[in-house]
Parts: structure tokens; sequence; C-alpha cells
């Protein structure tokens, strides 16, 4: 048996034997149950964008036979990955192993069984990876389109994608992960025809994980080579779409603010974004998409709320918080935005509709960044209500949680506000395109 170990490697070959014996057995013990509930996922997720999303019958038919193709990769990969690991235990056992640094990386070793071609690798990089390989298990599939997305949503919605997991492949987006939930999000942005491979079979601490990679053969890729990932994330940064798959590719657990985990770095956005992001996936398709595939991260990102629990309306395409002062009775609606520009666009657009806003800026410590608070006080509010549809279920709404009571005339007029809304003013169009992002 080899004694290689690789500069900078944290444990000698002895431990290193003995974490890959154990996790092998892990991975012995798991891989019926991981390959049967990854083929129930694709199968039950398949069926319920179809019905959730009323697919026609064609797409629907597409759709399926992308489903059947991924769960015949996992039939193939099971007795293949599961003969390597008895085999790989059976030298472990015996110490019939050869241990030897990989040609190309010094970090990374290679444990070969004896008798065997294949070897598993493992690599340091913060924590230990081991990667059992999964050769020839490959096909070609066909995603439809199934979001009928404007040019501009998918625009930034693969953009997003690109910023975090997505790579480039010759030329074509090319997509790697361990989660069935992120292959069907990315495929829907990245449709039509498809390269799938099952590639490896991930032998980690807590449970084992297949490798997906999925390479788009139907679109170019916008950002490619090496700084492709950079200019993405710039792109991204401009719509809150953007923000959401990046979100979903780097995103990480956080109490108070949106986390992304970029290579060694991390950066950090307000908590308030999340909102605006909720908002504009359910203004397409994408957030009911990601509703059925029951995606951990977009769950996590719906419980990111502030934790008062203020109730939002949109005015003008923004995202507006209301919150009300039972000592003071005050009402207040509040928006943030990025720049004074956009402040005084929004406060000018209030203006032309007779309704008086303000702003101030407000600091973040967490981010280090300035941000521009656009305020409506109860009056304003009340004006706003008139004008505004959007607001009468909202006010309604905090009527309801503050348990609010007509003390003063205004309280009395914004609750009939919220109970009989006036009519819809024609000239007006409250879905104006002022964003956060801008256009």
């Amino acid at each position: 048996m080899g004694t290689a170990s690789p500069e900078g490697w944290r444990t000698g070959p002895i431990d290193l034997l003995q974490e890959l014996y154990n996790r092998t057995q892990l991975a012995n013990r798991e891989l019926h149950s991981l390959v049967h509930g990854q083929k129930k996922y694709f199968y039950e997720s398949t069926e319920a964008l179809i019905h959730g999303l009323d697919i026609p019958a064609d797409k629907a038919d597409k759709l399926r036979d992308f489903a059947e193709k991924a769960v015949n990769l996992l039939d193939k990969a099971y007795p293949q990955a599961e003969a390597k690991l008895q085999k790989l235990l059976t030298a472990l056992e015996s110490k019939g192993v050869k241990v030897e640094l990989g040609p190309r990386a010094k970090k990374t070793l290679h444990i070969t069984p004896e008798g065997e071609r294949w070897y598993v690798s493992a690599h340091f990089r913060e924590t230990l990876l081991i990667s059992l390989p999964i050769y020839r298990v490959s096909a070609e599939a066909e995603f439809p389109d199934i979001l009928n997305l404007s040019d501009q949503d998918l625009y930034y919605l693969q953009a997003g994608w690109r910023a975090s997991d997505e790579g480039d492949q010759k030329g074509c987006p090319r997509m790697r992960t361990t989660q069935p939930w992120q292959i069907l999000a990315w495929t829907a942005v990245r449709y039509g025809y498809l390269r799938i491979y099952l590639s490896a079979l991930n032998l980690n601490m807590t449970e084992p994980t297949l490798d997906w990679s999925i390479t788009s053969k139907s679109w170019n890729q916008q950002w490619p080579k090496r700084e492709g990932k950079k200019l993405a994330q710039k792109v991204v940064e401009q719509h809150p779409l953007g923000m959401l798959t990046w979100y979903l590719g780097d995103g990480e657990k956080h109490p108070e603010v949106l986390r992304f985990a970029i290579q060694n770095d991390e950066k950090y956005e307000p908590k308030h974004l999340a909102q605006q992001i909720l908002q504009a996936a359910y203004q397409t398709n994408y957030g009911i998409l990601l509703d059925l595939l029951d995606s951990e991260k977009w769950q996590m990102l719906k419980r990111l709320q502030p934790a008062r629990d203020p109730v939002y309306a949109t005015l003008l395409g923004h995202t507006f918080w209301l919150s009300y002062s039972a000592r003071a009775q005050q009402l207040l609606a509040r928006t943030v935005l990025k720049s004074l520009e956009e402040a005084q666009r929004l406060i000018q657009a209030f203006l032309q509709q007779g309704v008086q806003a303000k702003t101030y800026t407000w600091y973040d410590p967490k981010t280090g960044k300035n941000y521009y608070v656009v305020q409506l006080n109860g009056t304003n509010i009340a004006r706003a209500a008139q004008l505004y549809p959007e607001l009468q279920p909202a006010l309604k709404e905090l009527a309801q949680k503050h348990n609010i009571q007509p003390k003063t005339p205004l309280l009395r007029r914004l609750l009939e506000l919220a109970e009989n809304p006036p009519l819809y003013p024609k000239n007006l169009n409250p879905s104006s395109d002022f964003t956060l992002w801008g256009p």
C-alpha cells in the first residue's frame, strides 16, 4: 500500500483510509434509498409541475420523457456504484489499496483498489471531499419550455444561475449539482436539448450524494470563460430574479440577511430584499415552480421575514411595508432603494398623483452600505389608498393584526378605505415600471 500524502494534507494516510472506510460503509447502506428517493422525486415532481402549471399535453409528454430518462440513468448507475462500493470495502479491509498523489493536483489523492483501473478521489477543500466515479452513464434528453417567460425575465434568471453553479462547457451552459430540484429549476430556464450525465457518487460524512451534470445544447453561454461568472454577478444585482437564482445556487442559511457564499468569500444583502425577490418570482411562474419542486432554499428564503411580521403592499412596482404604532396612533409605509436617484424618481411619481412622500438615508452596518428609504405618512397613505387598489387588502390585514380602532378621523378614514375601496381610476397605471433594480 502506498503512503503518499499531498502537501498540506491534514491527516495521514491511515486516518484517511479509516475515514474512507467509514464513509464507504455508510454509502453502501444508503445507496438503495438514495437512488429510490431520487427516482420517486423525478416522477412526483414532474406530475406536480404538469398539474400545477397546467402544462399542455405535448409539453407534458416531453417532461415525462425527461423524467423517465433521468430515472433510467439512476437504474444504470445503481449496479455500477454498488459493485464498486463492495470492491472498495473488500480492498480496504484487506489493506489492498494503493494511495498516490493525483498527477495534476498537489492536494488530491487517488485511492485505487488492487486489480482495478478506477480510483476514488480524495480532496481537501475546507472539508474532506471523497468521490467514487461512475462511468458511461449519460443520455440525450429534451426539456420543454414550461414557464413561457419573457426574454428579460429569462435573461436575469439565467444570469443568476451563471453567477452561482452554472459553468461553461465549450460555449454551452453546464450545470453540476447533487440536488434533483436544482436540475429541474435550472433546466426550466435552459430548456431545449440536453446531455445528462451521472458522473460520481460522493462519499460524505452524513449521507452520500449523486453528482449530476447537465449540458444545454440549445443555448450559447452568454457569459463564457473564466471571467463569465463575475460578469454575471454584476448583471444579477440589477434585478430581483437574478438575485433569486443566484441565491438558489450560492445562498446559505442566515437568520438576518441574504448570505451568498462565493468561493472563499461571502456577500451579504439586506434582509428586506427577500420580499422583493419573492414578489418578482410570483409575478412569473418561477415562484410557483419552486413551490412545486419543494426546494429547501426557496422555503428558507420565504422564511426570511422581518422580525415584526409587517404587512406588505406593492405601489408603483415597489414593495412597501406598513407599520402601525398604537401609542402614537401613527401609520407609516416604507420601501428601501439602492440610490438617491431612484428614490427621487419614485417620490416624483407619487407627487404626480397628489401623494407626498419623503426620503431619508439608512446605513446598514452589516453590509456597510447606504440605502434610501421612501416613506408615506398616514395622510398620504389615505390619499394613496384612493388611487391604488393594492392598498385595500394590506390596510385590512394591518387593521386586523393590530386591532386598530377608529380613534381619530384619519384612522376612521383608513379603515373605511380598507373595507370599501374606491373605484379604480381609469387614468392610473399602478404597474408603472418603477423597480428597485431598474428596467
